[in-house]
């Protein structure tokens, strides 16, 4: 399963790369132009402001996408092998991130229901999906290429790999302990009140802490880092 792909050919392996990169950052950026779809224009000009929950989702989908493109560059520069399963996660990650947009819609569209908050479990679930997938192929790439790389670049792929460990658990458990705990958001114009948004705030909770846990795991561990200094 480490094979490289195309072994007779000594310079198959870094075109398969490159070739497997271009292809991931058409994809990211097709996914960053279907997540500009998610935006329509209102009946009325003043519901642009009014109802800002079309907005907010674009702004964090946006940052998420971004990660995962600047994540998956970081892969590929020092970490990437071209073997059949990381080029499988690679599929599976790229095509997670498409239906994570998807679901994004899914939600925009099922705000003001009842049913937002199963679709927007549908959205974290298919998060958890692209991101844990990706942080496999960087856990892999620490392991194939552990010797090779510089104490520097052993650092940052742990740190990376840490902070997206937490995001993901923490996205997981808060979807499957989610409950109808719905945190529900509402616009005044005038006299009438619209419902906008409709979350499971357990869902957000879990994932809140799970970036906070990611995140400080992966700087407070200064033994870690003086280990991986002396290796």
């Amino acid at each position: 399963m480490t094979e490289v792909l195309h072994p007779s050919h000594d310079d198959r392996p870094e075109r398969s790369t490159h070739r497997l990169e271009a292809f991931s950052d058409i994809v990211i950026g097709f996914s960053l132009a279907q997540l500009g779809l998610t935006l329509v224009i209102p009946p009325h000009a003043i519901e642009f402001v009014t109802r800002p929950a079309g907005i907010f989702a674009f702004i964090v989908s946006f940052v998420i996408v971004g990660r995962f493109w600047w994540v998956n560059f970081l892969v590929f520069e020092h970490y990437f092998r071209p073997n059949r399963i990381m080029v499988t996660f690679s599929f599976i990650a790229l095509g997670s991130l498409l239906l994570q947009i998807f679901a994004l819609q899914l939600y925009l569209h099922f705000a003001p229901l009842q049913d937002g908050a199963v679709a927007s479990r549908i959205y974290f679930a298919l998060f958890s999906l692209s991101y844990g997938t990706q942080g496999i192929m960087l856990a892999l790439g620490l392991h194939y290429h552990w010797r090779t790389l510089s104490p520097q670049f052993r650092r940052a792929g742990v740190r990376v790999l840490f902070g997206r460990f937490g995001v993901v658990v923490g996205s997981v458990l808060g979807n499957l302990l989610a409950t109808n705990d719905l945190a529900k958001i509402y616009t005044e114009v005038g006299a009438q009140s619209t419902l906008v948004a409709n979350l499971p705030t357990s869902v957000l909770v879990g994932t809140a802490i799970g970036v906070i846990v990611g995140v400080l795991a992966s700087w407070c561990l200064p033994g870690l880092f003086r280990s991986l200094n002396a290796t």
